[in-house]
Parts: structure tokens; C-alpha cells; sequence
């Protein structure tokens, strides 16, 4: 019995997804690589293609995805302007996983204080999503799940601090 236990913690498929950001100064966007299962993507792609069928937009459905689901800027509300806009670079497959590359322009320009990350909710309850920042001070850390799933980037753990010792 408890071999099988084991097995099937062994096999049981880990839910995360992996972002890297970076502010970038001179374009005044959020540089985004997400990493994500492929089967994540697949099955993402079908909830989306099915949706657009249904209402007969054309607009790329991963940025449609992206902008209700991984936030800088508050969503834009009705009577009130667009607070970022989306901006798809690429995507690209490595084994299991794919990469998503795009870019968050705030309108006003400033560097974001927060981020919120929502994707993948509807498929599965219990995700992680890992957020890498990148810049000037090293690199840092945020985790973000269903129950937590926003948080201030000036909150991220410097990974330096995380590391085991051999002293």
C-alpha cells in the first residue's frame, strides 16, 4: 500500500507556471517569459478556440487570455480608459513546456507595484505560479497561488537569502 501511495505522489503532475519579469526603463513595459505544461497550453487553447467561435473574435487569444488573467495595472472598466496594453512577442516550445513572451504597457508609463496572476484557476484548483523579477538588485521571488493570487512586487524574497550554505 504504501508503495503505491509513493507512486503516485511520484507521478502526480505538478501545477505551476513560471514567469520572468523585468521592467524595462527605456520602452516603459513589463518584459514577461512565462513558462508553462504544454498540456496547460493545449488545453487553454481549446477552451479559447471554442470561444472564439462562439463570438467570432479574432483577436489573439493568448493576449485575450493574458489581460484578464496576468495583471500589472487594474482591468479597464466600463466608461473608463484602458490602464496597459498587451503586446505578444513569441512563443516557444522546449519539451514539456512552452514559453510564452510578451509585454505589458502601462499607459502612464510608471513601473507597475504589483502583479496578479490568475491563470489556469478554471482547469485546476491548486496552482502555483512562480514569479521571477529580474534587474538591478538580483534576482527575487514571489509565489502566487488561488487563494493568493496578487501581491506587491517590493514583497518579493531576495533568492540569495534562500540558498543552503555548506558553512
Amino acid at each position: 500500500m504504501y508503495l503505491s501511495l509513493l507512486y503516485l505522489m511520484l507521478v502526480h503532475p505538478v501545477h505551476e507556471t513560471v514567469a520572468e519579469i523585468q521592467w524595462n526603463a527605456k520602452t516603459h513595459r513589463m518584459e514577461v517569459a512565462l513558462r508553462l505544461d504544454i498540456l496547460d497550453e493545449q488545453w487553454l487553447a481549446k477552451t479559447h478556440s471554442q470561444a472564439t467561435t462562439k463570438s467570432g473574435a479574432t483577436q489573439n487569444w493568448h493576449l485575450k487570455y493574458l489581460e484578464q488573467k496576468f495583471r500589472v495595472t487594474e482591468p479597464a472598466s466600463s466608461g473608463h480608459p484602458l490602464t496597459s496594453s498587451y503586446h505578444w512577442i513569441g512563443r516557444e516550445q522546449k519539451g514539456p513546456h512552452v514559453w510564452w513572451y510578451f509585454e505589458i504597457e502601462p499607459t502612464d508609463k510608471t513601473k507597475p507595484e504589483w502583479i496578479q496572476q490568475r491563470m489556469l484557476e478554471d482547469r485546476e484548483p491548486n496552482y502555483t505560479h512562480r514569479i521571477l523579477i529580474l534587474g538591478d538588485l538580483g534576482k527575487r521571488s514571489l509565489n502566487l497561488t488561488t487563494r493568493k493570487n496578487k501581491a506587491r512586487l517590493d514583497q518579493a524574497k531576495d533568492d540569495r537569502t534562500n540558498k543552503a550554505t555548506d558553512s
